[in-house]
């Protein structure tokens, strides 16, 4: 018998991956602090707080935007957390910090929930195709229990360890996701400075080997300038931060990472956060 759906978040993410659920077959619920308008998940039903979503569903999947919402979520007024406890599984979706995702699978787990961190790889696209990385930690078993959902959601499911793994891997690929935009900006910055356009270098760059589908991606925004958000760019400093800030308590070396910080969040003071973090490529312009 499949489990009952309920998923808190309908944002750039929340929505396709919950639309992606319900055409699966699966019984959905969802929630959303703006009410979701009856067409935005055929065949979901709605829920009017996050307490009405987990009374009456098994799984419940929290995609928010971070560590704030999750807790409003969970903990706040007409909060989830009564409603917790055996036969109950959390799933938090929502990019967090490692520390915080720790925190939260204590606390869910107190109430006798099981508890997983599955944050994604992907972006609104593959979202959209069913396509995502699942990054799950937690127990094994409760991991291979979702299976089914996750793999509406996404084209693979990797089990990284206990809770908080999840959260540290979708951390690490972030770091990588960042260093990969920023140094091909940096390179068409560097070039164009010396007289190269942005036509030539990406045809340089996408024939040979350093070509990769995250360039292919970003091709389309870097050529027209339009930067339309796939993955916006003040997600990317939050995300940061927390690559930081946990880099700090692991005593970990994480040169770029903080680099990488301080360009973001110059793109945060020049009102690009709701542009895609591609648009970091503006940034560096900038100080030409």
């Amino acid at each position: 018998m499949k489990p009952r759906i309920g998923f808190a978040g309908m944002g750039i993410m929340g929505k396709p991956m919950a639309q992606n659920i319900v055409k699966a077959g699966f019984d959905v619920a969802v929630y959303n602090r703006t009410r979701p308008q009856p067409g935005d998940v055929p065949g979901a039903a709605v829920a009017l707080t996050p307490a009405d979503l987990a009374r009456e569903r098994d799984v419940l999947i929290v995609m928010v935007t971070g560590p704030e919402a999750v807790d409003a979520i969970l903990w706040g007024e007409d909060g989830m957390a009564p409603h917790l406890g055996q036969g109950k599984t959390v799933v938090n979706m929502s990019t967090v910090s490692p520390q915080y995702s720790l925190q939260l699978a204590q606390k869910v787990e107190a109430t006798g929930a099981d508890f997983v961190d599955a944050p994604v790889s992907g972006s609104k696209v593959p979202a959209q195709q069913g396509a995502l990385v699942i990054l799950a930690g937690g127990s094994e078993s409760v991991v291979a229990s979702l299976e089914p959902v996750f793999s509406a959601m996404g084209k693979k499911t990797v089990h990284c360890g206990p809770a908080p793994q999840g959260t540290m891997m979708k951390m690490a690929v972030n770091l990588l996701l960042a260093n990969m935009m920023s140094g091909l900006s940096e390179m068409l910055t560097f070039g164009k400075a010396g007289g190269l356009s942005d036509k030539t270098m990406l045809d340089v760059v996408l024939g040979g080997p350093m070509g990769c589908d995250l360039f292919r991606v970003k091709e389309p925004l870097i050529r027209q300038r339009t930067f339309l958000a796939q993955f916006p760019l003040k997600h990317m400093a939050k995300d940061l931060k927390f690559v930081t800030d946990t880099a700090c308590t692991l005593r970990c070396p994480a040169p770029s990472a903080f680099q990488n910080l301080q360009l973001y969040n110059q793109g945060m003071s020049k009102g690009m956060g709701e542009l895609d973090f591609s648009a970091v490529m503006q940034v560096l312009e900038g100080m030409i």
